[in-house]
């Protein structure tokens, strides 16, 4: 019986087991499904943050195009600031001409429209080039106001038989005009002084503006403006103001004002012009080649006797020169390769035996011609103020130096001239002149462009220590033109 109620203590065993296993399987379970549970929440969590980080993409996208937005538009600003900066420091030039004075070369007006705009051209060119000397490169904004009393000077162009430039005028203007747009020639009518008033406001009104950097005035042969740029000077805008030269005498009340002069060849007539049989002949027609010879040469006298049928080598020089006379047909442009004024003198003085000359007591004398290859100045002849050269200082020392140009070229300055003319220069100051000129640089060389006087020309053409210059190495030779260093073609020759 008692086997048949209980079972034996191994059968009980496999069910305690069994359900200690149950018990572990639903824990297990329970686990699994917590960690299935969490794992659907970090799902869910991601997906949050991907979302999040999409929106935050595209939101630093659009900071990202601002901020390149911002980056243009600070540049664009800047630019806008330097230049207005540029404006303010002032790179503009108000150029005044009173027209009536500063008259445009005859030969220009008559050439008409063309004529108009080669005289814009020459005016535009050479006052670029004086500022870009003398100030810099800039940005320069030129103005050229032209104030003229056209019927006066019509008028005027009758009286002197200049009925080319007279027929001519109104399409000189038209072309003048068309030429740029801030240059224009304006008739201010026949009033008096009407010219000058108009000049004198601008005047006053641009020079205040801090936007103008240089007024270059044209009316300089007028006394009448000597107050008005005196008050301007003494208000501080001296450094402003640069005179642009017309006729080759200026007032001596603007020449005291010891101002900066700009002077263009050929494009103003260089006197006033006077009725045909006046003091003096029509300037127009008057080549440039002879204008530019001495006016002080005449005929000289001794003991109340006039030397008429001699002439000196300076006289026969200028009457051998091919230029036109007064009365004959403006210069051709071949004049331009003429030989220079002093080859001129040498070429006669060659061809002379004996030269009448005068010696410094005032008696005839006669010259054998020791070295008939140059000739003797002797200023005497001309100038009771002759001086003579010291010969224990260089020329060079001299106060004033003889001037180059006058004694080997041509000066165009004349009597107001720095430099001295009026030296009794014997054969070797003209070597010594020489030699020196040669130390300084041809201008055309300089810039790259041709000489026309070539090997006559009385300036160097090469650098006298060519391929040696430790200046040029250095960058500070004044001999900058090409091939200024490189040995010259003869000395090369020569060595060969």
């Amino acid at each position: 019986m008692f086997y048949e109620n209980s079972a034996p203590p191994q059968q009980q065993l496999p069910s305690d087991s069994s359900k200690r296993v149950n018990l572990y399987f639903e824990q297990l379970r329970g686990e699994i499904l917590t960690v299935l549970d969490a794992e659907a929440g970090s799902r869910e969590i991601i997906r949050r943050l991907e979302d999040e980080l999409s929106v935050y993409k595209r939101a630093y996208a659009g900071l990202e195009a601002e901020r390149r937005t911002s980056e243009r538009l600070k540049l664009e600003a800047d630019k806008q600031k330097d230049d207005l900066e540029n404006q303010l420091k002032g790179h503009r030039i108000i150029t005044l001409l009173d027209g009536d004075g500063a008259i445009f070369h005859s030969d220009l007006i008559a050439q008409g429209q063309s004529g108009g705009h080669v005289a814009a051209q020459k005016l535009s060119d050479a006052i670029l080039q004086y500022l870009t000397a003398n100030h810099g490169v800039n940005h320069y904004q030129v103005w050229i106001f032209v104030f003229v009393n056209k019927r006066g000077l019509l008028d005027t162009f009758g009286r002197a038989r200049l009925s080319a430039a007279k027929i001519k005028f109104e399409e000189f203007v038209m072309g003048f005009n068309q030429a740029a747009e801030r240059f224009m020639i304006i008739d201010v009518g026949s009033g008096k002084e009407a010219a000058d008033a108009k000049i004198k406001v601008l005047l006053d009104d641009e020079i205040r503006l801090p936007q103008t950097q240089k007024i270059i005035f044209g009316g300089c042969h007028d006394n009448g403006y000597v107050t008005t740029l005196r008050s301007q000077i003494t208000a501080g805008f001296k450094q402003k103001l640069i005179l642009l030269r017309g006729y080759t005498d200026m007032a001596a009340g603007i020449n005291d004002l010891d101002l900066p002069t700009i002077t263009i060849p050929d494009l103003f007539l260089p006197q006033k012009l006077v009725p045909v049989g006046g003091s003096f002949s029509n300037p127009s027609t008057t080549a440039p080649l002879a204008r530019s010879i001495p006016t002080q040469i005449v005929t000289p006298q001794v003991h109340d006797v006039t030397f008429s049928a001699i002439k000196t080598p300076v006289q026969e020089a200028f009457e051998a020169l091919p230029f036109a006379s007064v009365d004959t047909e403006p210069v051709p442009s071949s004049l331009k390769t003429l030989p220079s004024y002093s080859s001129a003198v040498q070429t006669i003085t060659q061809k002379r035996a004996i030269t009448p000359e005068l010696d410094s007591s005032g008696s005839t004398s006669s010259s054998d011609g020791t070295d008939d290859s140059l000739p003797v100045i002797r200023p005497s002849l001309t100038n009771a103020k002759s001086r003579r050269v010291n010969p224990n200082i260089p020329l060079s020392k001299h106060k004033p130096p003889p001037c180059t140009l006058f004694f080997l070229s041509t000066c165009k300055h004349g009597a107001e001239c720095k430099y001295g003319h009026d030296y009794i220069l014997e054969a070797e100051h003209f070597t010594e002149i020489r030699v020196n000129a040669k130390k300084s640089p041809c201008p055309s060389k300089n810039k790259g462009e041709i000489c026309l006087w070539g090997d006559e020309c009385c300036y160097g053409h090469h650098c006298p220590l060519t391929t040696k210059c430790h200046f040029f190495k250095q960058g500070r030779c004044k001999f900058i033109g090409v091939d200024m260093h490189k040995e010259p073609k003869s000395q090369s020759g020569d060595k060969a």
